[in-house]
């Protein structure tokens, strides 16, 4: 079954779409650039203040979160709901991204597996004292000396596929912090592609289309 999107502009020209409701949440697109909850400068935008601006209702409570960088599927809980039920959804949640990486591996799927320990702005992987962060990599599309991929987590830890991609040896592209530091992309390419879970006894799949921008910058003498 198809959910019908609803495309939004929100104050400052942010573009959004609500891509599903129900009873006691939204799945909203997050664009890339925008934080996904407020930040310690209280004027700045920010993706749940302004959603639940636009939709004229209290402030909304951010289930996941994305990196700023990042674009694709956020959840936000309506104020009516049951928080605890929320982690639940969240925690059982299938979620899917897509990314643009550096460099052509010689497999076309594998799985990663590491221990990662938070920092202050970035995560490392440990040998002891971290959390087991398991990510499953697919190879979707090759172009020039860059590739098309999705990552399925069978974990969810704080920039888990980033720095999972950065060991591999396939950093995303645009990201300064963990493999692709000279860059000069328009954006970090990693986008939050798809959000499957169950509600009342129905398997429910929401997906977010892959921002054009991903396309037109893999196809630059690209190769299949």
């Amino acid at each position: 079954m198809s959910y019908p999107s609803t495309e939004i502009e929100l104050r400052g020209g942010f573009l959004s779409k609500i891509l599903y409701e129900n009873e006691i949440f939204y799945l909203v697109s997050k664009p890339a650039g925008l934080p996904v909850h407020e930040t310690k400068d209280p004027k700045r935008p920010d993706l749940t203040r302004l959603i639940s601006e636009h939709l004229k209702t209290p402030v909304l409570r951010c289930v996941n979160r994305l990196d700023l960088g990042t674009s694709g599927i956020v959840m936000l809980g309506k104020p009516q709901a049951n928080n605890q039920l929320l982690d639940v959804i969240l925690s059982f949640a299938k979620k899917s991204y897509l990314f643009l990486a550096k460099g052509i591996p010689d497999w076309d799927q594998t799985r990663f597996e590491c221990f990662l320990k938070d920092g202050n702005k970035k995560c490392s992987i440990v040998r002891s004292g971290g959390k087991k962060a398991i990510t499953d990599f697919r190879v979707l599309k090759k172009g020039d000396g860059i590739y098309l991929g999705q990552a399925d987590l069978v974990t969810g830890r704080r920039h888990q596929i980033r720095i999972s991609l950065s060991a591999l040896g396939f950093p995303i592209l645009g990201d300064i912090v963990y493999g692709d530091l000279d860059s000069k992309e328009e954006r970090m390419f990693l986008h939050a592609c798809s959000f499957q879970f169950e509600w009342n006894s129905t398997l429910i799949k929401i997906t977010d289309p892959l921002p054009s921008l991903f396309d037109r910058r893999l196809i630059r003498k690209a190769k299949i």
